[in-house]
C-alpha cells in the first residue's frame, strides 16, 4: 500500500494528538506528585518519598556483620527532609523530583515503583543504576546516593563502628 498525502496527514495528526495526551497525562501525574503533603513527623518529604529514600537506604546499606544497622533503622528520611529545609525551594523541589523519577524508573522495565521492591531486587536496580552507560541516570542516581550516604555514617551506631578506620576523629 502506497502512502498518500492523506495517510500522512492523518498519521501526523494522530501522532499530534497522542502527544497532546501523553503530554497532559504527564502534566497531571506531575502535579499529582508535585503536590503531595508531608508525611507526619516531616516537613517537606511525602509518605512515597520517604519510603523511596528508607528502600534505597536499605539497598545502599542492607544489614552486615560490620554493620547491622539496616539503612532505614539510621533515620535517613528524616536527615533528608531536614537537609532539604536547607536548600532554596528550586532545589529542594528538584531533588524531590529526582527522587520521584527514580522511584518510577524501575516501572519501565516492568518492575514494580523503586519502593515496592523486595531488597534484592532493589539492590540490582541499583546496580544496574550505578553501572549505566547513561550519565544522566548515573549522576541522578549519585546525588541522591550521596545525602543517603551521609546520613547513614553520620548516624551514632554507624559513626562508632567506623570511627576505628579514621584518625581524623570521625565519630567522636
Amino acid at each position: 500500500m502506497a502512502l498518500t498525502r492523506r495517510h500522512f496527514l492523518a498519521s501526523a495528526g494522530a501522532v499530534g494528538a497522542l502527544g497532546a495526551v501523553a503530554t497532559a497525562a504527564v502534566g497531571l501525574g506531575y502535579q499529582a506528585w508535585w503536590n503531595q503533603p508531608a508525611a507526619p513527623g516531616l516537613r517537606f518529604l511525602s509518605a512515597d518519598e520517604a519510603a523511596f529514600v528508607d528502600a534505597l537506604a536499605d539497598a545502599i546499606f542492607p544489614p552486615s556483620e560490620a554493620l547491622p544497622l539496616r539503612g532505614r533503622e539510621a533515620a535517613v528520611a528524616l536527615f533528608m527532609d531536614q537537609t532539604l529545609g536547607g536548600m532554596a525551594p528550586v532545589q529542594r523541589n528538584l531533588v524531590r523530583l529526582s527522587m520521584h523519577a527514580l522511584d518510577q524508573y524501575p516501572r519501565a522495565t516492568g518492575r514494580g515503583a523503586f519502593r515496592e521492591l523486595a531488597l534484592d531486587d532493589a539492590v540490582a536496580v541499583l546496580g544496574e543504576w550505578t553501572r549505566s552507560e547513561l550519565a544522566e541516570l548515573r549522576g541522578v542516581v549519585a546525588s541522591v546516593y550521596v545525602f543517603v550516604a551521609m546520613a547513614y555514617t553520620v548516624h551514632p551506631e554507624v559513626a562508632a563502628r567506623l570511627a576505628p578506620s579514621f584518625r581524623c576523629g570521625y565519630g567522636q
